[in-house]
């Protein structure tokens, strides 16, 4: 079971930190050169925070709490002399982070931003902001699988 678990929480990270940089190095650069695109930016932000802000940031805080249960256990989650551990809080703390950043841009600057350049210039760098600590969660993720 733990297996499947953690299958999972790879692929639903996969989807969320790919689609990220799919939107970046792929789409923006073709929807940016098309007439509409501002209405294009938000159909594809509104499909994607459907599929990656709600799903997999959802199924990656489930699969992320079995996680910690298989692996360390919530009781010994606050030993901070174990580097695991710390690693561990570290990426929970940006996971948590991402979460409050991906809200706020996909409920109130990502909408906002058809109409105005200071909530599109906004969404764009929560945007930014939330692939670099994505990318963070990532390199945590490597460094606890090599002990924290």
């Amino acid at each position: 079971m733990k297996e499947l678990i953690l299958f999972l929480h790879v692929v639903f990270a996969t989807l969320w930190v790919g689609g990220m940089l799919f939107l970046v190095f792929v789409l923006a650069p073709f929807v940016r050169k098309l007439p509409n695109r501002d209405q294009a930016f938000q159909e594809v932000g509104r499909r994607f925070s459907l599929y990656g802000t709600m799903g997999a940031l959802s199924v990656l805080f489930i699969t992320g709490l079995f996680n910690i249960h298989y692996i360390v256990g919530f009781s010994s989650l606050f030993d901070l002399s174990n580097p695991y551990t710390k690693t561990l809080l570290h990426k929970l703390g940006a996971f948590l982070f991402v979460v409050v950043i991906s809200l706020v841009h996909d409920l109130y600057f990502g909408p906002k931003s058809i109409n105005s350049a200071l909530h599109r210039n906004m969404a764009r760098l929560l945007g930014f902001i939330n692939l670099f600590l994505s990318l963070f969660i990532v390199y945590l993720a490597v460094k606890l699988r090599f002990g924290g």
